[in-house]
């Protein structure tokens, strides 16, 4: 038997593509999820996520690209609210993360990350 050898570096896409293959090969969820462990190693998605693929297949499905999703577009990370984050922060080197977020609408990850 050949040497089976990991993937390394790969996509979701990439392993999202193999799903419908093995589905429509008539491989159970459990099977293609352990055939992609073997194949892109113990990180690969869930075998969870794996039988909601295989789900969407079954009702008619053909695509394995995200769709786009409904809710508020992520609008914290812009070159206008880094701006403003440091400009809170310069004028008042006291003032907390939990303070910048609440004023800008924004996470407090992205209040700490973008403070100078």
């Amino acid at each position: 038997m050949a040497d089976r050898r990991v993937l390394t570096t790969w996509s979701p896409m990439e392993v999202r593509a193999v799903i419908p293959y093995e589905w429509a090969r008539g491989s159970n969820v459990s099977v293609i999820h352990e055939r992609l462990q073997t194949v892109y190693g113990e990180e690969v998605m869930s075998c969870q996520m794996v039988g909601r693929w295989c789900c969407m297949f079954s009702e008619g499905r053909q695509n394995v690209e995200d769709e786009g999703r409904s809710g508020r577009a992520s609008t914290s990370t812009n070159e206008n609210n880094i701006a403003r984050v440091q400009d809170m922060v310069l004028v008042d080197r006291l003032i907390t993360v939990s303070e910048v977020a609440c004023t800008l609408h924004i996470g407090r990850a992205q209040a700490h990350q973008h403070a100078p």
